[in-house]
Parts: structure tokens; sequence; C-alpha cells
């Protein structure tokens, strides 16, 4: 994989067990780049999210966003460096208003007609996907079908066995 991935996770996605983010960085550690904001001891830098010598592209869907296609791909060839926020919709549509020098970066945007298969939380709609499967969508359509479907196999089989866990020895959730 060519693409580099830069996680902008907020800091109170890290103690989540419904957070996908970091299975990101399991799936391709090499490739994959996590930055903390949001700490109250720590400050956030965007400057490390910015790769000097990748197209850096930033993924949220504002109303400025390209849509990631072929057309996409054809006019701004890679290596491309995906800048993913991470948190709820309300943390993660704050990363590009508050950083400055994000502003300089074009958005990018999912096709329409997605739509999430996270149970694990509450969605606004339904075109609303978690972390994981915006960056498995996004580098299908980046790099390759194949990235894709193993982000997504992966995340079908997590979403499972948490869904399993949830549920007591008489099939009913647990408190």
């Amino acid at each position: 994989m060519e693409t580099k991935v830069s996680i902008v996770m907020h800091v109170r996605e890290l103690k989540l067990t419904s957070n996908t983010a970091y299975f990101t960085k399991l799936l391709y550690p090499e490739q994959t780049h996590m930055l903390i904001r949001g700490a109250m001891d720590f400050k956030f830098d965007p400057v490390d999210a910015i790769d000097p010598v990748r197209q850096n592209l930033f993924l949220y869907p504002d109303e400025n966003a390209q849509v990631l296609d072929d057309d996409f791909k054809k006019k701004y060839p890679g290596p491309y460096n995906l800048i993913v926020p991470d948190g709820s919709w309300s943390q993660a549509s704050k990363v590009y208003r508050r950083e400055p020098l994000f502003s300089h970066i074009p958005t990018v945007k999912l096709p329409e007609g997605i739509e999430g298969d996270y149970q694990l939380r509450q969605s606004q709609s339904a075109n609303q996907v978690c972390t994981l499967e915006a960056i498995a969508y996004a580098l299908g359509a980046l790099e390759s079908p194949v990235i894709q479907k193993h982000m997504l196999d992966f995340f079908k089989v997590f979403v499972d066995r948490v869904m399993m866990s949830r549920f007591d020895f008489y099939g009913k959730i647990e408190d």
C-alpha cells in the first residue's frame, strides 16, 4: 500500500472499546500514523499529520469535498497522505475548522450511497460510517478494492464478536 493514513484521534476515543481507528494501525502498521488531539497535558501539532512528499487529503465531507473516485485519481495522482479525523461526528468536524494548517489541504469524501454497518454506536443517518469503514472505502478508491475488502472483512468479524459478547447466555442484552 502506497497511501499513508494519518489518523487524528480525539483523546476521548483512546479508552473506548468501540473505537475502530486503531485497527487501521494494527492492519497496516507501516502506513498508519496515529496522532492524539484534545489531551490537556499534550499539545497536538497539526504539522505532524502533514506529509511533505505526498498529496495530502483530508477525509471529511464538507461542502468543498471532492468525491474519491477514478476521476479524482486521474486528476490527482498519488502517492497520498490521507488525514482522517477520529472521534464523534462533533469532535471530527471541529478538527478541520480549528486547525488553520488543515484549511490548505483539499477535503475529500466517499461516494454517495455507502451505508455503514457499525452497530456499536448510534449514527445520525445511514450514510455515516465509522472511522475504519471510512478509511477502508477511501483506500478502496485510492489504492485497491482488495485493501477495502480486507479491512471490511476484519471489521465485520470485530462487530460480530462484540455484538455476541453483549448478549448473556439466555440471549438478553447485558446491562
